[in-house]
């Protein structure tokens, strides 16, 4: 009988793990980064849809502000649920929040505290100006540069 030399099996039987963690590891940081882009996008649109809106008095504005969170499509986030989202008005300035969370699936994956979560948070804050507003700013550009 042949011996065999099966240290081949060993090292496959080591390495395969940790590539395989490796790999898993990068596909949900792309996930919570993708994510984490989609939330931005939101607010953002959220805040300067807020900032455009109009209404006759803030207490309308805040219902359709609220109507509009609500319409809020969360199902596209691929990999984590929205833990928060408000939208504030405060002396003409309008302001959007959220914020998100991963949870992984394996325990110990996070090395970088002792949660089992990554999160985030996002906020995009725009001037409201009247029309009037914006028509005076145009013309004093336009003075100020002289054309």
């Amino acid at each position: 009988m042949r011996e065999r030399n099966a240290y081949f099996t060993v090292e496959a039987a080591l390495v395969l793990p940790l590539v395989t963690g490796a790999i898993l590891f990068v596909i949900y940081t792309m996930l919570f980064q993708y994510d984490r882009c989609l939330l931005e996008q939101d607010i953002g649109a959220l805040a300067l849809w807020g900032s455009l809106a109009e209404a006759s008095d803030t207490a309308q504005l805040e219902q359709k502000v609220q109507e509009r969170m609500s319409q809020l499509y969360r199902e596209k986030y691929a990999a984590w649920r929205i833990t928060r989202l408000d939208a504030s008005l405060d002396r003409n300035r309008f302001l959007a929040e959220g914020a998100g969370r991963l949870t992984f699936p394996v325990p110990g994956w996070n090395f970088w505290n002792g949660d089992n979560v990554w999160e985030t948070s996002a906020s995009f804050g725009y001037n409201r100006i009247s029309p009037v507003t914006f028509i005076r700013l145009c013309h004093r550009f336009r003075e100020e540069t002289g054309r």
